[in-house]
């Protein structure tokens, strides 16, 4: 069936996200989010396109950018093949690194501008990963601080809609207590150890190669994956593997 095409946004905002292809991780460490960082400077403010929002989760990312000369479909495809290239060549793995297309919403009217930088804002909150104030890896500093230590980021456009930098952080910290998820982190293995713990687990089979084991070879390694604390969330982020695949291959695990 073929590609449906993307829907234009009338104002030149857009809400772009991109996931690790079966939800795998897409970011190891602090080298690949810099990296990647680097690309959106590079080949969107490089041509034109401003970026509004940013926030790198694990697993996939979010911007808001504003293209006003229909520029994102490409520079996006550019941004991602060459991360691909270099995530594969740094990791020695091969295939697919993001799900189908990045996803494209349009931004119609300030409301929904407010709106999505909010969602961006707060996904670590809602992933359980880390306070909104506390997390490194989003356009948050630089709405409430004025600087966010790379510099890309205009947040200018939301600011102005909500008055400023003070009133943003008052505005969101009140989405934020009538949020249905907790402003603090839950206590677990942080998203940046559970690749280094599955890695040890694992070896010498690597991550790669678990999704062509059996079911019954793979179930000791994910069983000990699992009394080492890791979510299945974070099981499907670092392996790849489905939800129903690693709840039947982890049942029992306590008594394995």
């Amino acid at each position: 069936m073929p590609r449906t095409g993307r829907v234009v946004s009338l104002t030149g905002y857009n809400h772009i996200i991109a996931r690790g292809n079966g939800g795998i991780c897409i970011f190891e460490d602090d080298e690949d989010r810099y990296r990647m960082l680097t690309l959106f400077e590079d080949k969107l403010v490089g041509n034109g396109i401003g970026v509004t929002a940013w926030c790198l989760m694990s697993n996939h990312f979010h911007l808001m950018v504003d293209d006003s000369n229909g520029r994102i479909s490409s520079c996006m495809s550019g941004i991602l093949t060459s991360y691909v290239k270099y995530f594969n060549h740094k990791t020695d793995r091969v295939g697919h690194l993001f799900q189908d297309r990045f996803k494209n919403i349009p931004v119609e009217n300030d409301i929904q501008a407010i709106a999505f930088a909010d969602y961006i804002h707060m996904n670590p909150v809602k992933a359980g990963v880390s306070a909104v104030d506390n997390y490194r890896w989003s356009s948050y500093r630089a709405y409430v601080y004025g600087y966010d230590g790379f510099g890309f980021c205009d947040p200018g456009i939301v600011l102005d809609l909500v008055g400023g930098s003070l009133e943003y952080r008052h505005y969101l910290d009140e989405r934020l207590e009538s949020a249905p998820y907790d402003a603090e982190p839950r206590p677990r293995v942080l998203d940046d150890e559970v690749l280094k713990i599955a890695k040890e687990i694992a070896f010498p089979v690597s991550l790669s190669d678990i999704k062509a084991m059996t079911p019954v070879e793979r179930r000791p390694i994910l069983c000990k994956m699992r009394k080492s604390g890791l979510t299945v969330n974070q099981f499907v982020r670092a392996v790849g593997l489905g939800r129903a695949t690693v709840a039947n291959g982890t049942s029992g695990w306590r008594e394995f």
